[in-house]
């Protein structure tokens, strides 16, 4: 069943907001399945590659992250000594810092948010997790950020 994902969680998916080291490539927000839930996010969303994940990123200084600001996804499990990059990384958040969350869902603007997987698909398990990574030279402010990931490139189901 489709379902939107953002940085609160939902009732199937729990939400860890995180804060980035400033020049490093880490995790600002782990999603993960409750238990004996599977998460899928499939690459090819309304006929085309990439998944689109709309976002608010302000760093703490209450301005938008940098332009050069890079994010990636990246999937964690617990036999892993780091987490693997499974997308290739977004080098410019300029949607991000000109369109507003409603504009960047509008079909006209969507594909400049797609974030592509290097694979068909990707398959999150109850012990595993799928984070949203940046590299910036600012910290994420959680109170006045906000990231989403579109419904239809999510399926929650039994494992």
């Amino acid at each position: 069943m489709p379902e939107t994902l953002s940085n609160l969680g939902t009732s199937k998916v729990d939400a860890d907001e995180r804060e980035n080291v400033t020049g490093q490539m880490t995790e600002i927000l782990a999603l993960s399945p409750n238990d004996g839930l599977l998460l899928e996010l499939s690459n090819i969303v309304d006929g085309q590659e990439g998944i689109p994940i709309y976002a608010q990123l302000v760093g703490q200084d209450g301005d938008d992250l940098p332009l050069d600001t890079k994010v990636t996804l990246r999937w964690d499990a617990p036999h892993r000594d780091q987490p693997q990059v499974v997308s290739y990384a977004l080098d410019n958040i300029r949607q991000y810092r000109t369109l507003s969350i409603k504009e960047q869902q509008n079909e006209d603007f969507r594909d400049r948010t797609r974030n592509e997987l290097k694979g068909a698909r990707l398959k999150v398990e109850d012990n595993e997790e799928v984070q949203v990574a940046v590299k910036s030279s600012e910290v994420i402010d959680w109170d006045a950020s906000e990231v989403y990931i579109d419904e239809n490139a999510v399926t929650v189901r039994s494992n």
